[in-house]
């Protein structure tokens, strides 16, 4: 997860049509510590034991995406989510609860994308 270059192999943000991924999954420029891809530019942060940092940039939008890792019971649990910052307007908190319908299903994908990569290297 730490490495950006192998998230088209299971992040369905890069992955969907309309990524500028081919398929041999080549994006448009990917690095260690950054992804450049339709546009957009996601960076690595903060790499920890227990947690991963992005930074997600898209024009003048940018976001944080979290992975918290936790070891339990001889299996490791890991919850992604997004931050965002929201003003007061009543539109941007309603686009907030678009968000979440809108990323949540991806979100999950991806998660079950990488759970079933890392249980074929076993």
């Amino acid at each position: 997860m730490s490495d950006l270059r192998t998230w088209k192999t299971w992040n369905e943000f890069l992955i969907q049509p309309g990524s500028n991924n081919n398929s041999a999954g080549a994006s448009d420029s990917a690095r260690s510590d950054h992804l450049r891809v339709n546009g957009a530019v996601i960076r690595l942060v903060k790499v920890e034991k227990d947690e991963i940092l992005t930074l997600w940039e898209r024009g003048e939008r940018m976001f944080a995406g979290r992975f918290l890792l936790q070891e339990k019971n001889g299996q490791t649990i890991i919850v992604w989510t997004f931050e965002f910052d929201v003003k007061w307007y009543p539109w941007e908190k309603l686009a907030s609860m678009f968000y979440n319908k809108q990323l949540g299903p991806v979100m999950e994908k991806s998660l079950v994308n990488l759970r079933d990569l890392l249980e074929k290297r076993g």
